[in-house]
């Protein structure tokens, strides 16, 4: 039995908390929310993000940061990406000891571009025990221990073994990965195709089309994956492949449903205010394009994506701007166009 921090009262914050618990670790959560709090303390409950779901015996709540992870053997972090590094500043001055890190957010910081494990090992001084969780996992399953299968990376066997042994029990299976470019990439870019998944299907592209549009997604992950230094192999993974289509099919994906909300003709702020929680892949697209032209990797799905979260297109030119491009070979398109 490990003493596990999770920072993060959101839905994946409380689903790994949960999980950890039903594996039998003290786990103890912190949040910012002290109502949520509250209620997962007293009721066994998270009503904002799992209202009516029964949580594990035993899992502890904290608004104190310090608290949170005084003792800890290990700290996940699920805060939202653009909190990461406040996070992590934050840790600097209460951590003890060297806990493994794990961080499950998935993003690009704004401005730098920079990864999650990256930020954190810049705030903390040291990537020796940092690993990342990510793959085909929608939190609402993980919290019911429905079986899911996901990947965990870190350049150091020590950090990833550990973070794998703490995780895997039940119905969560965890496969370990040394490319951490690959693996962290996969789960930030899916994001996007994920959301161009949810305009195809509301606009009418049908079965086929939807097939070709992630499986060209697909292709433009593996572009900017290893043109970062990552392995192609690694995007026909759980982190690439098996995450893109859980998420550009599934309907529990929040950002396949801002993408079918914009198929459908509506407003971004007004899909975002009725989702009521954050979709990554809207603050992500412009940062992905951003690295993508930084690194001369053609995105065109995801130029097209970032030209209709920006207003600059509708779905039907942005559809039309991609069923008009050239004809050209399949494989040399994976590697240049």
């Amino acid at each position: 039995m490990a003493r596990v921090a999770v920072l993060g009262a959101g839905s994946w914050g409380t689903a790994l908390a949960n999980h950890l618990r039903r594996a039998g670790h003290e786990v103890i959560l912190w949040g910012k929310e002290p109502d949520v709090l509250q209620s997962i303390q007293q009721d066994k409950e998270n009503p904002k993000y799992f209202p009516g779901k029964s949580l594990e015996a035993g899992l502890e709540t904290t608004e104190s940061l310090k608290s949170a992870v005084s003792g800890a053997d290990a700290i996940v972090v699920s805060v939202p990406s653009s909190a990461v590094r406040s996070v992590a500043e934050d840790l600097v001055g209460v951590m003890e000891g060297s806990p493994l890190i794990v961080s499950t957010a998935k993003g690009l910081e704004d401005g730098t571009l920079k990864t999650m494990s990256t930020v954190l090992a810049e705030s903390l001084g040291s990537s020796e025990r940092i690993a990342v969780l990510t793959g085909p996992s929608f939190a609402a399953e993980v919290l019911v221990g429905l079986p899911t299968a996901v990947t965990v990376a870190s350049s150091k066997e020590a950090a990833r073994e550990e973070a794998a042994k703490l995780f895997h029990h039940g119905n969560f299976r965890v496969y370990t990965l040394a490319d951490v470019v690959g693996a962290e990439l996969g789960g930030v870019f899916k994001n996007v195709i994920a959301i161009a998944a949810g305009v195809g299907d509301t606009a009418k592209m049908g079965l086929n089309g939807r097939a070709a549009l992630i499986t060209r997604g697909l292709a433009e992950m593996e572009r900017l994956v290893v043109a970062l230094g990552g392995e192609a192999a690694t995007v026909a993974g759980l982190s690439g492949l098996g995450d893109l289509f859980l998420t550009a099919t599934g309907d529990l994906s929040r950002n396949r449903r801002v993408g079918m909300g914009l198929g459908r003709g509506e407003k971004l702020e007004d899909i975002l205010e009725e989702l009521g929680q954050v979709a990554e892949g809207v603050t992500t697209t412009a940062k992905i394009l951003e690295l993508a032209r930084q690194h001369n990797v053609s995105v065109p799905i995801t130029e097209e994506i970032d030209r209709l979260l920006r207003g600059e297109s509708t779905v039907k030119e942005s559809l039309s701007a991609l069923l008009s491009r050239s004809r050209r070979s399949e494989r040399k398109l994976e590697k240049q166009e």
